[in-house]
């Protein structure tokens, strides 16, 4: 196995050597005054530079880019970036996000944040349902995205060693702006995008945009499951020797929250094969129906209540933003940002606790005499297939935060000094309502399931089975803890000889948590939750939260990173680097059982903090038509989980290592290709399950690969992106296979006028069956179904765009 790994490894250095050979013979033929291929970064670094001057690995994409690509969601935005996994499937948020093999062991992205402006949307990006991805939005706003795997990330970020995206937002500097229609063709989806910018006065700029939408999305769920919008608003005042901005958003969005869904797999754990069932097309279904909209339970502070299945997850951020930059001479600068944002929501989405026949579903439910369908006196197909079904309502009480990060910088000859301090506070205020129903399986408005005693007692209240989940342990809970960082860091940049560039940097998080948790335990009491004066049988066991737990601990994360970066001439550039960070554990590790009050426990001290530690060395070539990004990286983890429908804990340590292509080909003025490759090796090195130490970790393949072939001829752009995943395990008992699969994204667009542009676009043009999770780690002693959520089928829109 290792010397295939390092077969495979010497080839690519090989081809890396092949293009370095290349770009010399180039650099003779070309004119010295041929520009080569570069972007200006920020993300990660001290000083603003060009990327082939940095040691680190980053892209940059651009809107037209991002169109093009035709992506339904935030998280599909980052697909075609190398190295970074994007498990999509959840819909408009709820994704799985990681780098160059770093695990997810749990949902959410644990190792790396979402930044708008250089500031995080949320401290933390694996907040059980609460994840950082559903209260972010890409509109016309935004002017690029910046993605940086690995390296400095650990020292210019708090909870993000792995790397960091970058929404960086317009300013209004650009006078103009632009009007977007989109439009679904074989689905419903309306939305129109807006942003304009222009000068109020000398140095005064003014910038607006958003959007707003409305539809069914991807899947079919019997309803209207996306409504609502964005607005944005920046003003920008310059002066002399500086500038200051005021930014705000207001986000007041509702999507549909895909959970895993049914899925037939025949075959063997090795080579199985995945199919939709009769009743349910694994790629435009979904477990939402029109029979399934309202929702009744014991809220968080012991109310009734009332929630509309059909917000989905419903997103509110009222967020308002300050960045301030100064010059006070000699080479000395500060600069400062700071931003507070009042978020809260529900996530509402059905999840399949067991799937199967009548007999098995149905008829296991104690005190079973008949089924009908709820609200009806007809019996149940006996040849169906039904769901126990979990609601997942969880109240977004308050995720409110508080970001501030203060930087002073200095320039000598040879030297730059960068220091400074970050300080945040982020809320964790959630409440867990969860109920068990009883529903067919269908993606055509699934019906609710009564079932009635043979003495003709109801023993469901349309299609309830449990207020509760006493299936899971008794799950519904509340958190209310906040969480406080401050991080002072530093960052030194020396160039010791003219084409040497060495930066050193550390970060030290003092972080502090207090609040409490209540729902250790689930008590069952009678109460009359509909109010209607009687007591109907689900009512007679309501699962009631209790046991109460105090929170109050500190925990501390160092983190540093050395690069150098060596340019061998203007178009040729090699780089090392060496880094360690970490991510604190948040609500992730509460209800685990540690004592979360006493700091010298040293099995609480143990999961405080995800450690991750990387070595990176990269090989980087510019040219007038080209480019070309390789990184060789090798990645340690260690940390702590809880999982709440397996009630597992988990403390794992993981190692990968791999190489990273990133690269673009403009090979004609008609006719660029940009691609990018990613092969990664992880092993689990350690765990308390002493049965998957050697395997790899769940979900994440070898191979991740895009390439996107472009033409334009005059006013014609056509082309594709095609994103491609080897195959991987469901699991880390590596077992059960989620088949590799390739999609294809074509898109055509056409400039009717100098300002007037007409886009057609497809998401998975051919269909293709892309598994990304499941909950089954084995198809041994199932019966033939397992819960997998696999990204949607096909989708075609269209958009006009209109400048002005």
């Amino acid at each position: 196995m290792e010397s295939k790994v390092i077969k495979k490894l010497l080839i690519f250095g090989t081809m890396n050597m092949a293009a370095f050979m290349f770009s010399q013979t180039v650099n003779d033929t070309l004119s010295t005054r041929s520009k080569t291929i570069d972007e200006v970064v920020i993300t990660g670094n001290s000083n603003p530079k060009a990327s082939i001057k940095t040691s680190t690995s980053i892209s940059t994409l651009k809107p037209a880019d991002i169109i093009n690509a035709a992506p339904r969601t935030t998280a599909e935005i980052f697909r075609t970036i190398p190295g970074i996994r994007a498990e999509s499937s959840g819909g408009e948020g709820n994704s799985n996000i990681t780098v160059r093999g770093v695990p997810v062991s749990a949902g959410g992205s644990r190792y790396l944040l979402i930044q708008e402006d250089g500031l995080p949307v949320m401290q933390f990006g694996d907040i059980a349902f609460g994840t950082q991805d559903q209260f972010t939005r890409f509109d016309s706003f935004v002017s690029r995205v910046e993605a940086l795997r690995g390296g400095s990330a650990s020292v210019f970020a708090s909870n993000s060693p792995a790397g960091i995206i970058n929404f960086i937002t317009k300013t209004g500097e650009k006078q103009g702006g632009s009007i977007t229609q989109q439009a679904g063709l074989n689905y419903k989806n309306f939305r129109t995008d807006i942003d304009y910018g222009t000068p109020l006065g000398k140095d005064f700029f003014i910038g607006i945009g958003g959007f707003y939408r409305g539809g069914d999305g991807p899947r079919k769920t019997g309803y209207t499951s996306n409504n609502g919008g964005q607005f944005r608003l920046s003003l920008l005042k310059k002066f002399e020797k500086g500038s200051i901005r005021v930014y705000g958003k207001y986000l007041d969005d509702r999507t549909a929250a895909y959970m895993p869904m049914p899925v037939a797999v025949s075959g063997s754990d090795s080579h199985p094969d995945y199919s939709s069932l009769s009743n349910f097309d694994i790629l435009t279904g979904a477990l939402q129906s029109a029979n399934f909209k309202n929702d009744l339970t014991i809220g968080g502070n012991g109310q009734v209540l009332k929630s509309d299945i059909r917000d989905g997850m419903h997103s509110v951020s009222k967020t308002i933003g300050m960045e301030f930059n100064y010059d006070l001479g000699a080479g000395w600068k500060i600069d400062a940002k700071a931003r507070y944002a009042a978020n809260d929501g529900q996530f509402l989405a059905p999840f399949p606790a067991s799937v199967g026949s009548k007999s098995e579903i149905l008829e296991s439910v104690a005190g079973y005499g008949s089924a009908v369908y709820a609200g009806t006196g007809t019996a149940v197909d006996s040849n169906a297939k039904y769901m126990k079904t979990v609601l997942f309502n969880t109240k977004l009480n308050n995720l409110n935060n508080f970001f501030s990060d203060v930087n002073i910088s200095k320039k000598w000859d040879k030297v730059k000094l960068n220091t400074g301090v970050y300080n945040s506070s982020q809320n964790i205020n959630l409440s867990w309502n969860w109920n068990t129903y009883l529903m067919e399986v269908s993606d055509n408005n699934a019906r609710l399931v009564d079932i009635i005693s043979n003495t003709g007692t109801k023993i469901t209240d349309n299609g309830l089975l449990h207020y509760g989940v006493p299936d899971f342990g008794g799950v519904n809970r509340n958190y209310d803890t906040r969480y406080s960082v401050i991080a002072p860091h530093a960052q030194v940049e020396i160039n010791p000889v003219q084409n040497l560039t060495l930066d050193l940097g550390a970060r030290y998080d003092f972080g502090n948590v207090s609040g409490t948790f209540a729902g250790t335990k689930n008590t069952m009491r009678a109460i009359d939750v509909n109010q209607n004066g009687t007591f109907e049988t689900p009512e007679l066991a309501v699962a009631v939260v209790d046991g109460t737990v105090p929170v109050d601990y500190k925990y501390g994360i160092f983190g540093y990173s050395f690069g150098a970066n060596y340019a061998l001439n203007s178009r040729n550039a090699v780089f090392a680097r060496v880094s360690q960070g970490g991510s604190a554990s948040a609500d992730r590790i509460l209800f685990a059982g540690y004592n979360y009050t006493n700091n010298d426990d040293p099995a609480l001290d143990a999961v405080k903090v995800n450690k991750l530690n990387q070595i990176e060395v990269g090989y980087k070539l510019r040219g007038a038509s080209y480019f070309l990004n390789t990184t060789l990286f090798q990645a340690r983890t260690i940390e702590a989980n809880y999982e709440a429908t397996t009630q597992l804990r988990t403390e794992n340590k993981y190692e990968s290592f791999g190489v990273e292509f990133d690269g673009f080909y403009k090979i004609s003025k008609n006719f660029d290709i940009k691609a990018g490759l990613t092969y990664t090796h992880a092993e689990i090195k350690n765990a308390i399950d002493k049965t998957i130490i050697g395997n790899m970790p769940r979900r994440t393949p070898k191979v991740m690969y895009s390439f996107n072939p472009n033409v334009n001829i005059e006013k014609l752009s056509f082309g594709f992106f095609a994103v491609g995943s080897a195959k991987a395990y469901t699991q880390d008992s590596n077992k059960l296979i989620m088949p590799g699969y390739i999609m294809v994204n074509p898109y055509i667009s056409y400039r009717l006028l100098s300002n007037l542009t007409l886009n057609v676009n497809a998401n998975n043009v051919f269909n293709a069956l892309a598994v990304t999770e499941a909950e089954e780690s084995t198809l041994q002693g199932t019966n033939g179904i397992i819960r997998a959520r696999a990204l949607p089928g096909r989708t075609i829109g269209a958009s006009v765009k209109f400048d002005f």
